[in-house]
């Protein structure tokens, strides 16, 4: 367990489930940078979870600006910190006149192209150096790994497949390109990178992070819900405060109620 403090950087924070982790981080006196399209928007989110004013001028940097804008991702990891985490998702749906996929994303690209935004920009920051942060991504059971066994109820495979099928397949090409970051040889951007699965999420309270189950992508733990709270509080406790997973490579982790 570490108990000195560590550099954060935060993509996708005005979301719940990263915007959980962020607050717990500040909780927890972790200096951390986050990149958001609305500086006031992730502030008003912030105080909302109990984050006051005070403790977000003292240990929040926030840049204004877009994913796909590479001064603005570098700006956010410089200096290069010890874990980035990103809740990058799809914030904009429509119904689409296709009966195969009819959930249909105005940005149908977002988590991959914030993955390698990401990339890119690590590359640059820890060019000459040593360091190398921590990469943890917030993606979604449904998304089958090669060779390991179905991650949702067996209900949930219309939905997920069917349903959900333009969201699901942003996050497989993102796991695509992570799975290759840490596996191939050669020079490694990040030194590992952690996937968060969560199931169906939910608003609301949660049940507490302490209590969620989770699982390998071997073998995963199987549940119907949980709450962006619970995820994005996990994250924080377990993989940054606890530092249970995150040893370098590719790990994968389900979490569910």
């Amino acid at each position: 367990m570490s108990t000195t403090p560590k550099r954060l950087a935060f993509f996708g924070a005005t979301g719940d489930t990263a915007g959980h982790a962020l607050a717990a981080a500040l909780r927890a006196n972790h200096p951390c940078t986050a990149l958001a399209r609305n500086a006031s928007k992730l502030q008003d989110s912030l105080a909302s979870k109990g984050i006051d004013a005070a403790t977000q001028s003292r240990l929040l940097t926030i840049t204004q600006g877009d994913i796909r804008d590479p001064s603005a991702v570098q700006q956010t990891l410089t200096p290069t910190p010890d874990t980035i985490i990103s809740g990058m998702g799809a914030t904009s749906i429509y119904l689409s006149p296709n009966p195969l996929a009819p959930i249909a994303m105005h940005d149908a690209s977002i988590c991959t192209d914030a993955t390698r935004a990401i990339l890119a920009a690590v590359s640059a920051s820890t060019e000459g150096s040593k360091k190398k942060p921590l990469l943890i991504v917030v993606s979604t059971t449904g998304i089958p790994s090669p060779g390991c066994p179905r991650d949702v109820p067996l209900l949930y495979l219309p939905l997920y497949k069917w349903l959900l099928h333009a969201p699901h397949a942003d996050k497989a090409v993102m796991e695509t390109e992570l799975r290759k970051e840490v596996s191939e040889s050669g020079e490694k951007r990040v030194r590992g990178v952690v996937d968060v699965k969560a199931t169906l999420l939910t608003s609301g309270a949660g049940i507490g992070w302490e209590k969620v189950r989770f699982g390998s992508e071997r073998k995963p733990a199987l549940g119907w819900t949980v709450a962006r709270k619970d995820v994005g509080e996990w994250v924080f406790e377990r993989v940054v405060r606890l530092g249970e997973l995150g040893g370098g490579g590719w790990e994968c982790v389900t979490i569910t109620n």
